[in-house]
């Protein structure tokens, strides 16, 4: 039994996800301190840790929890609805395992991570993809407010050029979320550009048109049960949908707060709201970024943004550790989660496969004695 998410290639995220980290926190650090003067941005870096309050990071850690809760409990409330005898565990898992997955996978495209542990956990494919969509289109109405909301304001900490960059994200991130809204209640409109291509390489590839036409079929059957839990959803859980808006809500807060205290370790202050604005701009930059994780991007990105809060020599630090409470933590959490369900899934596999051939032995030799008996 082959797991549908492979050692192999985990390990291969993982080494392209460090590569690109280690590139972009170089490159950050060369940035704010200066080419010619590594050594004296060297000794600064080392001053920061060594005279950090430390006390604060137990903030951060406790915000990188409810982080993980508050998106959780976002994929619960939907998944409880069209599988209610999910345990909210497996939903912990599951976001576990989508950070994970974000990380190591170009584009950040980690539903994959949800999709593995709630089928392993009993949920339907079409089940685990209805709430994945649905707590995506959380995410994504929440940054077009934002994108909207900073477009309107042009506060005076956001850097020159960045109102471009804040209409190019509402742009694209209206498109998305126009795409995924017709995932959730048209889906027939976007596969049927999938059917289109599958039946144009059938036709031009001969050996894949019977493994395409299976696909085609698996993704009608999806397709039918997910519109049914889609219109579930909508026509009597409208309550559900505003909770997921405020459990988004919850977990972009708190990592904003876990920033917060980041800075408040270094004996630093900064304005809350710059801080939120600077935070969601980030996000609105990293969400689709090609490398696995947005990693390089990510760190590059948070360098440029927060010139304008914190003294450069707190900028390399602060982008260590808002990436180890939001990623890298999640990134060994989940991958730990998704190992060990690959291990069960062997383990299972092999065990299903000894039942298998034991039962072909006592059959074979039951016949075998039923022969041996007509013959004397």
């Amino acid at each position: 039994m082959r797991p549908p998410i492979s050692r192999e290639n985990m390990i291969r995220g993982v080494l392209f996800f460090v590569l690109f980290t280690i590139i972009g926190l170089v490159l950050s650090f060369v940035w704010s301190s200066g080419v010619k003067d590594l050594k004296g941005g060297a000794e600064a870096f080392k001053n920061v840790f060594v005279e950090m309050h430390y006390e604060f990071l137990i903030g951060a850690f406790v915000c990188m929890i409810l982080d993980w809760l508050c998106a959780g409990l976002r994929f619960h409330v939907f998944i409880k609805v069209v599988t209610p005898t999910m345990k909210f565990r497996n939903s912990f898992r599951a976001i576990l395992a989508t950070i994970c997955v974000s990380a190591i996978t170009p584009f950040q495209t980690g539903g994959v991570g949800h999709l593995y542990i709630y089928a392993r956990s009993g949920a339907k494919l079409s089940a685990a993809i209805t709430a994945g969509i649905a707590a995506f289109l959380s995410t994504l109405v929440i940054l077009i407010v934002s994108a909207g909301g900073i477009l309107w304001i042009n506060p005076n900490v956001m850097p020159k050029g960045s109102e471009w960059l804040s209409l190019f994200s509402l742009l694209i991130f209206s498109l998305v979320f126009t795409t995924f809204v017709l995932l959730l209640f048209k889906p027939e409109i976007v596969f049927r550009i999938f059917y289109w291509i599958s039946e144009h390489v059938g036709r031009r590839i001969k050996p894949l048109a019977p493994f395409l036409k299976r696909v085609q079929l698996k993704a009608e059957q999806i397709t039918t049960e997910h519109k049914t839990f889609a219109r579930t959803l909508i026509r009597d859980h409208k309550l559900t949908c505003l909770l997921s808006l405020l459990l988004t809500c919850g977990f972009f807060a708190a990592r904003i707060l876990g920033g917060y205290y980041v800075i408040r370790a270094f004996g630093l202050h900064a304005s809350f709201w710059d801080l939120t604005v600077v935070e969601m701009l980030y996000n609105f930059v990293v969400l689709f970024m090609p490398t696995p994780g947005a990693s390089g991007f990510a760190e590059l990105t948070k360098n440029g943004l927060m010139e304008k809060i914190i003294p450069n020599t707190f900028i390399p630090p602060f982008v260590l550790l808002t990436r180890f409470f939001a990623v890298y933590s999640g990134v060994v959490a989940g991958g730990i989660v998704i190992s060990l369900q690959i291990a069960k899934d062997l383990k299972s596999g092999k065990k299903d496969v000894s039942e298998d051939s034991q039962q072909q032995v006592q059959t074979r030799a039951i016949g075998e004695f039923k022969n041996e008996k007509v013959q004397s």
